[in-house]
């Protein structure tokens, strides 16, 4: 693993050669830079393309957090419940949620995290249509596909045919700070951009919004886990 410095800051880098017609640049945690490149791509190219967008990768890097060391984890916030977390190491994974409990069966602590992903994204999902399902009804809004992924530094997103994507781990935030995340995208649907009609339609939809951005911004990417 190669090392870049950005603006002072020491970054691991990451390059993998793809079949793509152009380089993506990702930040996969805090100080971890991961390129994307065409196959034959040269390596000078590769990091002018990095220094070209340092600004964008410093001020992104600067906005995550350490991610916990999941497997120390004793409890976990979701929706303003407290769970309690249980692991066990076993010859099969499996996660199970019940009465307010985490079961983690891993076989290997060191893929804990990635078991963590893959195993709590459905829910995350049934919760996150649940709400939109709820929320888009009370204003007769119409939108597209819903899914989930996880991403470093962004909460939701609305393409241009109304599907909705959002961060599964928003689910680990207070059930308001969670609302204004998904009422930011459905107003999206309205108004593309964040011009002042945006925010007029956000401070219908949400009367904290101000309050809450506050918090996602300075709170949000500390509740992660993955």
């Amino acid at each position: 693993m190669e090392k870049i410095s950005l603006l002072g800051e020491e970054y691991k880098l990451i390059i993998e050669r793809k079949a793509t017609r152009s380089l993506k640049l990702s930040l996969k945690e805090k100080n971890k830079l991961q390129v994307n490149a065409p196959s034959f791509t040269p390596l000078f190219l590769i990091k002018k393309f990095i220094k070209d967008h340092e600004k964008w990768i410093v001020e992104h890097n600067r906005k995550l957090t350490k991610k916990k060391d999941i497997s120390k984890l004793k409890k976990l916030d979701i929706l303003d419940e407290t769970y309690e977390v249980r692991y066990r190491q076993a010859l099969r994974e499996s996660l199970v949620i019940l009465d307010k409990k985490i079961f983690i069966n891993y076989v290997n602590k060191g893929k804990i995290k990635s078991l963590v992903d893959r195993k709590m994204r459905p829910w995350a999902l049934k919760i996150i249509r649940e709400k939109v399902s709820e929320m888009a009804q009370k204003e007769n809004l119409d939108y597209g596909r819903i899914s989930v992924k996880n991403q470093s530094s962004r909460f939701g997103s609305c393409s241009h045919g109304g599907n909705l994507n959002f961060n599964w781990q928003i689910i680990l935030f207070p059930e308001d700070k969670l609302e204004h995340v998904l009422w930011h995208e459905l107003a999206h649907l309205t108004v593309k951009n964040h011009s002042n009609a945006f925010w007029n339609l956000m401070a219908k939809y949400d009367p904290n919004f101000r309050q809450n951005r506050k918090w996602l911004k300075n709170e949000g990417p500390k509740r992660f886990i993955v």
